[in-house]
């Protein structure tokens, strides 16, 4: 009976060193940029697949509110002789955008029985962390976990932890983990998603002899995962993972937005708070866009670059905006009544607006910031020369760049 305890611990014992390789599905959404959620809960299932009786379960519920989380988490894994039960309760703090600390209290329960021998006990722990964002693509996380047993030797003991994570290009992370506690081990992880809603991983640690590869799949409120883990001693181990959130969760690919459903706007009629809707420029181009359109005329592509448009953010608002002006052609509109209201604005003063035009166009050639040349614009639109000339605008800008406007006023 012995030897089958010590036979049994030592399985227990190389199947625990293999769980570090796994990611938490905690952890998924900061891991793998999975859209948040106030709400995450599920469960997690591993086995090797030369012993049925030696498995391992995590249930864990999550939440998160504006700048504070707190979460439950239940971890078995042993055999019918041997278990051990870790329930621990979490809680975290984003006290600025780039750093957020947090606590973790465990409680370690450990059973032995055997037909002539039972026996539980219970360690309780508690560990700290700090995640550092310094710069988006870039992610630190620091944990000393188990603090009370830091100078022990016993069967709980301390562990510091430290984790990098980088988006090395769009759509792929890769990951280095160090972590000390009575021996010290690492694990390399590339994380990457393919899609919306489809993400592949692998993971290898050399001190632990382990390597893992892994596919995690969105569908709507529910994340599925399947990680398939191979280790010297044990073979291979199968993962699985089910995880239900509040909201529908997708993975966020940087740098291309997702597809709207909306329809398509007329850049010539819309306003401020229509272009805003589309979330692809901040609120003072998209209010820029419709004082231009005041003032000028038509909107082109040419004027939204002088208006302060990146090129990136040009062929956005073209996927979603469409009428833009074209030199030699005329602007079309959905209907009579948006035609009627371009020409009171614009059509009615043409020569006015053209030469407005030109004023803008000319301080813009002289590298006058756009929300200055539209300011100056509306002045000389109003109060003519006069009031460009008092203008405070125009009193805080440099002499060469005075003259360029003055210029262009007809002032000599």
């Amino acid at each position: 009976m012995a030897w089958l305890l010590v036979s049994a611990m030592l399985m227990v014992q190389a199947f625990e060193s293999a769980q570090p390789l796994a990611p938490g599905i905690w952890a998924i959404a900061t891991v793998q940029n999975v859209t948040t959620s106030p709400v995450i809960s599920g469960v997690t299932y591993s086995n090797p697949f030369g012993y049925p009786d030696l498995y391992s379960t995590t249930s864990f519920i999550h939440s998160a509110v504006h700048d504070y989380s707190v979460g439950l988490q239940w971890q078995y894994f042993g055999i019918p002789e041997y278990r051990e039960d870790t329930v621990s309760v979490g809680a975290g703090w984003a006290i600025a955008q780039w750093i957020n600390l947090g606590v973790e209290l465990h409680d370690y329960i450990l059973s032995i029985h055997t037909e002539k021998f039972t026996r539980t006990q219970n360690f309780y722990d508690y560990g700290v962390y700090c995640i550092i964002k310094p710069f988006d693509p870039i992610q630190f996380f620091i944990m000393q976990n188990n603090i009370m047993h830091f100078h022990d030797d016993g069967y709980i003991p301390s562990e510091s932890m430290l984790q990098t994570r980088a988006e090395i290009f769009k759509g792929c992370i890769i990951e280095y983990e160090l972590h000390y506690s009575d021996y010290i081990w690492q694990i390399f992880r590339i994380n990457g998603y393919i899609t919306h809603y489809c993400a592949v991983d692998i993971a290898y640690s050399r001190e632990l002899h382990l390597s893992s590869a892994g596919v995690t799949i969105l569908w709507d409120s529910l994340l599925l995962r399947y990680e398939l883990q191979h280790h010297t001693f044990l073979g291979n181990t199968h993962r699985f993972g089910l995880v239900y959130s509040y909201n529908p969760l997708t993975y966020a690919l940087s740098g291309k937005p997702v597809k709207k459903e909306t329809l398509k706007l007329d850049i010539q009629t819309c306003t401020a708070e229509e272009l805003m809707a589309l979330d692809i420029v901040p609120e003072v181009l998209c209010q820029r866009v419709v004082k231009y359109r005041a003032m000028f005329g038509p909107v082109s592509i040419t004027s939204l670059y002088q208006l302060g448009f990146t090129t990136q953010q040009v062929r956005d608002l073209q996927q979603y905006a469409y009428n833009f002006y074209e030199q030699g052609k005329d602007v079309h509109t959905d209907s009579k009544e948006n035609k009627k209201a371009l020409q009171k604005n614009y059509i009615s003063s043409e020569e006015k607006n053209k030469k407005i035009k030109q004023l803008f166009q000319s301080m813009i050639a002289a590298e006058i910031p756009a929300y200055t040349a539209l300011s100056l614009a509306e002045e000389y639109q109003k109060s003519g020369a006069k009031g460009v000339l008092q203008s405070p605008v125009f009193k805080s800008l440099p002499i060469h760049q005075q003259k360029v406007v003055k210029t262009a006023c007809g002032i000599q």
